[in-house]
């Protein structure tokens, strides 16, 4: 079983300004079950559009997205009154995402009823089951959100992904809102719920430390499209792109990645989502850029048999 996410492309119409944001451009990649797929990149570079693409909350434009050979959100209304789904997705803010006038085990209890995963005598043992899996003690379940830690709420927003029993599992950055001190022990139970259940796992951030910590392979998104994408050893490592190299010289010198040299700093801003420049989207802030690169989008081409990088300059 596996997630192949097939040339897709999501657009956005803007009625105000008559234009349309190209939120993701062709982007093709896969993920093998039991494996971890790391997405990094800047805000606004299109991670979380994808989050929810393949979760089924939003259809692409073009494209297809496929869980085991079958459609994912085809016929999402249905599929969800119906019967589990087997993605869920884990959202960046334990607080918003939520119902703050619900206590936890109400909130963790509503998709064991919704799917009809347990049946009424079945369902309290489960919402203990589900917390304790997460860390969270069986009386705090009477708890609402606003009564509980940021990192609390975290775990308790990981349970009620679990309860949907998936066998995928979207993460969107899901470290980044909570106290440096409480990130580590979030993480080290993503990876322990990962090789306990045997989840495959798309872990969205900015933070490389995070992603080197828990991914398999790395995928490097710039203005929708993908630029980099291999092992996180040869990604992290081995950068290729002038971009994933600007992304690794802007880690703080406390994290393990490190000592990529890049003489160049990037100038200019981040090119208008609903004004993309011909060719690569890069070219005008890339030190490398050659008068092909404004003519041409560049395709993922071999650095090595599983490093790709989207940039033939480098390859010369």
């Amino acid at each position: 079983m596996s997630l192949s996410i097939n040339n897709v492309t999501k657009r956005y119409r803007i009625r105000a300004r008559k234009s349309v944001v190209n939120a993701l451009n062709g982007i093709t990649l896969s993920v093998e079950k039991g494996r971890t797929l790391g997405i990094v990149g800047e805000s606004g570079c299109g991670k979380s559009t994808l989050a929810r693409l393949i979760v089924g909350l939003e259809p692409p434009t073009e494209g297809s997205l496929l869980w085991s050979g079958s459609p994912l959100g085809q016929g999402v209304k249905n599929t969800f009154r119906s019967r589990h789904s087997k993605t869920q997705l884990v959202f960046q803010d334990p607080y918003s995402s939520l119902n703050p006038r619900q206590t936890i085990g109400a909130c963790i209890a509503e998709v064991l009823k919704t799917h009809k995963l347990r049946g009424d005598a079945e369902i309290s043992a489960r919402v203990i089951e589900l917390l304790a899996v997460v860390g969270i003690a069986a009386d705090m379940q009477t708890r609402f959100p606003h009564q509980l830690s940021g990192g609390q709420r975290q775990r308790v927003a990981i349970a009620r992904a679990l309860a949907a029993e998936p066998e995928l599992l979207v993460l969107d950055e899901p470290v980044s809102a909570l106290d440096v001190s409480v990130r580590a022990d979030v993480m080290n139970l993503l990876v322990d719920l990962k090789n306990k259940f045997n989840l495959t796992y798309i872990f969205i951030s900015h933070d490389l430390s995070m992603v080197r910590h828990i991914s398999d392979e790395i995928a490097v998104m710039y203005l929708g499209r993908i630029v980099e994408y291999g092992t996180w050893d040869e990604v992290l490592n081995n950068p290729k792109h002038p971009y994933t190299k600007a992304l690794i010289e802007s880690i703080p010198e406390h994290t393990n990645v490190r000592g990529i040299d890049f003489e160049n700093v990037l100038e200019g801003e981040v090119p208008d989502p609903a004004n993309l420049p011909q060719g690569c989207a890069f070219h005008q802030r890339c030190p490398l850029a050659v008068e092909s690169c404004k003519l041409k989008v560049p395709e993922l081409l071999n650095a090595t048999k599983s490093h790709l990088v989207a940039c033939p300059e480098v390859l010369k």
